[in-house]
């Protein structure tokens, strides 16, 4: 057999790698997934995102993730879509699905299993299985090192509020990702046997005596400055968090589609405002 022949049947026979075989077109849905990808390296086979995922700059954007309109999404001809359980609405994804899309729908839970499993999941989309493993040791480590940060401190009492202007106040249950994130930099979350976003009384929050409180919302670019929480939320200059002005404003895309790397980048802010206060 020819030499020339005889390499080319042995190569014939090797599997293709994930940067050889032909990359998926994948649009992004929610900043939790689009991040994800970004630190795995799949960057270069993202075609759209949805307009709450910040990076990359420069790519289409397919509109709000929960109302996803297919024909915007299919002139794109992505081969993947993929996002959180909040991704919607379902007759869209159907529809995607019917098209010849695959739609990567990932379960989300407000724990690092649950991130973790994301990111494996997602290595094995892009082809790239031990860049899941690197960012999953990355994703140890940084909890590690808030868990030793936190045992460093006084465990305050902190709260996490939900604001919309015309709209009830909501604090954070035990079960959120805010929650979590309280957790992680080593706060004490008093309403952790709640369950979801619940609204809360002025009395309560009086009651409570949070030290040190944490708000969002739609509009949380609005709140970076406490004057502006307490003129919406009275009761709080009642309170050890009010009275010392430590109120801080959450970028709301570190609480959407689970816990994720702005999570945890949010975690570390909070447990050197916890510090502040211990």
């Amino acid at each position: 057999m020819a030499p020339r022949l005889a390499l080319a049947l042995w190569l014939s026979c090797i599997p293709l790698s994930g940067s050889i075989m032909a990359a998926e077109r994948i649009i992004s849905v929610g900043p939790a997934t689009t991040e994800l990808i970004l630190a795995l390296g799949g960057e270069k086979q993202l075609v759209a995102t949805d307009i709450s995922s910040q990076d990359p700059k420069g790519l289409p954007r397919v509109g709000y993730h929960r109302a996803l309109a297919a024909e915007g999404i299919l002139s794109l001809s992505p081969t993947l879509v993929v996002g959180s359980d909040e991704m919607g609405p379902k007759a869209t994804l159907e529809q995607l699905g019917r098209a010849g899309v695959k739609v990567e729908v990932q379960a989300t839970a407000p724990t690092l299993a649950n991130l973790q499993l994301r990111i494996t999941t997602l290595a094995k989309l892009l082809g790239d299985k031990q860049a899941g493993e690197r960012l999953n040791e990355r994703v140890t480590q940084e909890a590690a090192r808030l868990a030793t940060d936190a045992k460093q401190n006084k465990p305050l009492t902190v709260v996490f509020l939900l604001l919309h202007k015309g709209q009830p106040t909501s604090i954070a249950g035990g079960d959120t990702t805010a929650s979590t994130l309280i957790t992680l930099a080593g706060g004490v979350n008093p309403v952790a046997t709640l369950r979801g976003y619940k609204p809360v009384s002025t009395e309560s929050l009086i009651e409570m005596q949070p030290d040190l409180v944490l708000v969002s919302g739609r509009d949380w670019q609005q709140y970076q400055h406490p004057q502006a929480v307490l003129q919406q939320v009275s009761s709080l200059r009642a309170t050890p968090a009010g009275k010392r002005l430590a109120i801080h404003a959450i970028d709301g895309h570190a609480l959407q589609g689970g816990l994720s790397l702005m999570t945890l980048a949010q975690a570390s802010k909070v447990a050197g405002w916890i510090k502040q206060g211990s």
